[in-house]
């Protein structure tokens, strides 16, 4: 499996996750100008922007650990063109599912919430 198959794995894994954990998935690598939005969802009333860090046990950095400050801005802008050009008027926030790949193959999905909170225009109306 190359890069791109096994990073489009670990957005299936994603999405099947959070449906099991009731949220709605209403999109998924969606393009907003220069900009891809991997899995946009609904978890209760909020829409959340689902970024997606796919690696394998044994990797330099833990998947979440891959989403970096220049990555936070780029989603931010990304985000705020996609709320705009649907009119959403209602809260919403990223998430980043870091998905890690164990030695024995077996996928596993962590969430971690609203990870622009507290930043200069982090978690919006």
């Amino acid at each position: 499996m190359n890069h791109l198959e096994f990073g489009a794995s670990g957005e299936e894994m994603a999405a099947s996750y959070l449906e099991r954990m009731g949220w709605r998935i209403l999109g998924r690598n969606i393009r907003v100008g220069r900009g891809e939005l991997d899995i946009i969802a609904a978890d209760g009333g909020e829409l959340v922007i689902v970024e997606v860090r796919t690696r394998r046990i044994g990797a330099i950095s833990p998947s979440e650990t891959t989403v970096g400050p220049k990555k936070i801005k780029s989603l931010l802008k990304t985000a705020r063109r996609y709320v705009d050009s649907i009119a959403y008027n209602g809260n919403w926030r990223i998430d980043i599912a870091a998905v890690t790949v164990t030695s024995r193959g077996e996928w596993c999905v962590e969430i971690f919430s609203d990870v622009t909170q507290g930043m200069e225009g982090g978690y919006m109306r």
